[in-house]
């Protein structure tokens, strides 16, 4: 990712300031079938399709669930009994081929947060965007937060979607 301006704004000249320049070329998108994931899904290709990028969907498989990508990913009888993550990545398949924004999907295995961060780094994102569930009390003290987990172990931008 190529950014113009770099440093605090202490450090920087007012008139060093130009065109902003951003270039946003390849977006990872983590979903696992949530509102928040949904909604994240439609922010990814919106970014995607107004910087001209492409977009990885991964869904992480943490090896609880044998998860598998249906044969024809477009039909809607297809994802009848299967796991909402599987259709979370036909969700974001389908937005962005409707909306002319190339996309790969793939189911990864292992820890969460980790594989996220380990995508990211392979796919050399330019940036992350991944909805929160918005995890409260003690399952957040049990479980933690996948986006906090991404946000503080990423190299990268990270866009997190707020659930309600």
């Amino acid at each position: 990712m190529k950014v113009c301006i770099k440093g605090a704004a202490e450090d920087i000249k007012l008139g060093d300031i130009d065109e902003v320049c951003i270039d946003v070329e390849r977006i990872l998108l983590p979903v696992d079938g949530s509102e928040p994931a949904v909604i994240a899904t439609q922010y990814a290709v919106v970014l995607a399709k107004t910087f001209g990028a492409s977009i990885k969907a991964i869904y992480v498989d943490t090896g609880l669930e044998a998860l598998e990508l249906p044969e024809e990913i477009d039909a809607e009888d297809a994802y009848e009994g299967s796991h909402a993550s599987v259709k979370g990545l036909a969700i974001a398949k389908t937005m962005c081929d409707r909306n002319d924004v190339e996309c790969e999907i793939e189911i990864v295995k292992g820890g969460v947060a980790k594989r996220i961060i380990a995508t990211a780094n392979d796919y050399n994102a330019d940036m992350v965007i991944l909805g929160d569930t918005g995890r409260t009390g003690i399952k957040r003290i049990a479980l933690g937060s996948i986006a906090e987990t991404v946000v503080k172990g990423c190299d990268r931008p990270v866009f997190v979607i707020k659930g309600d």
